[in-house]
């Protein structure tokens, strides 16, 4: 199994550069992504270094209502959360 998926606060803004992330629906390959943490889902007996990260897009105007879906679900390198911890 891969490095662990460190703690990321709900709320956090992560701001990932183009190779940090492969995949977000209605997001433009190649490009840095923001995205304002709703949680982390790990994946259950995961092989690769890849997690889910749902959150909202800084411009969204309803982050902290409660059943406000997550605007972006954005598929993140584990080592890019590190590195965001470690920025701070």
């Amino acid at each position: 199994m891969g490095r662990a998926v460190p703690e990321i606060a709900a709320g956090t803004l992560l701001r990932l550069d183009a190779g940090d992330w492969s995949y977000g629906r209605d997001l433009t390959p190649g490009t840095a992504v923001a995205v304002t943490v709703v949680c982390v889902r790990d994946l259950p007996n995961r092989a690769d270094e890849w997690v889910w990260v749902l959150g909202h897009r800084p411009e969204c105007d309803y982050p902290h209502v409660d059943r406000h879906p997550p605007c972006m679900e954005v598929r993140v390198k584990v080592t890019a959360l590190h590195d965001q911890r470690q920025a701070r």
